[in-house]
């Protein structure tokens, strides 16, 4: 997904309606911060488009969320205890190994938690073909992300589907 204006210009940022519709996506997920923290949904205002966003579904992501917090608790825990004594370590939930990998890889695993915990999750585009804000998008049925960004929008855009970059309508 990216934004191309009238003009010709691409970047969700070059509008006040694009800036204003990743701001709402973004507000509306969890997201991976610049730091690699796991953030939750909320309207602070982010300068940047963030690597990797979740879509809760029905409280499903959430339930991940917190089991992963937990976890970081625990390992603290674990942490101290075991310079005292012998204690079990906590086993790592998937959502935590997925989130403790440097290179963000999702493996199947993980992907079928996603789809099925996440209503879409959006990948952010870091080559700069697409302009600031361009994402890609996967879930179990695009028809959610496609009525809620459509209704973010709010009739400001029209939807073209290309192939490549070089398809882009731009000047």
């Amino acid at each position: 997904m990216a934004s191309v204006d009238q003009k010709g210009t691409i970047g969700f940022n070059k509008t006040i309606q694009g800036s204003a519709a990743i701001k709402a996506l973004i507000a509306s997920c969890y997201y991976i911060d610049i730091d690699g923290r796991l953030q939750s949904p909320s309207n602070n205002e982010l300068f940047y488009m963030p690597f990797f966003m979740f879509r809760d579904k029905d409280g499903k992501f959430e339930l991940a969320v917190r089991a992963h917090r937990q976890y970081e608790i625990d390992i603290k825990k674990y942490e101290v205890l075991s310079r005292h004594r012998s204690v079990d370590k906590p086993i790592a939930p998937m959502l935590t190994t997925f989130l403790q990998n440097d290179e963000l890889s999702i493996s199947h695993d993980v992907y079928e938690l996603l789809k099925k915990s996440c209503h879409y999750v959006a990948i952010a585009k870091i080559s700069g073909e697409y302009g600031h804000g361009a994402f890609d998008v996967f879930s179990n049925d695009l028809t959610y992300f496609f009525e809620e960004f459509g209704s973010i929008t709010a009739g400001t855009a029209e939807w073209v589907m290309v192939d490549a970059s070089s398809q882009l309508p731009i000047n």
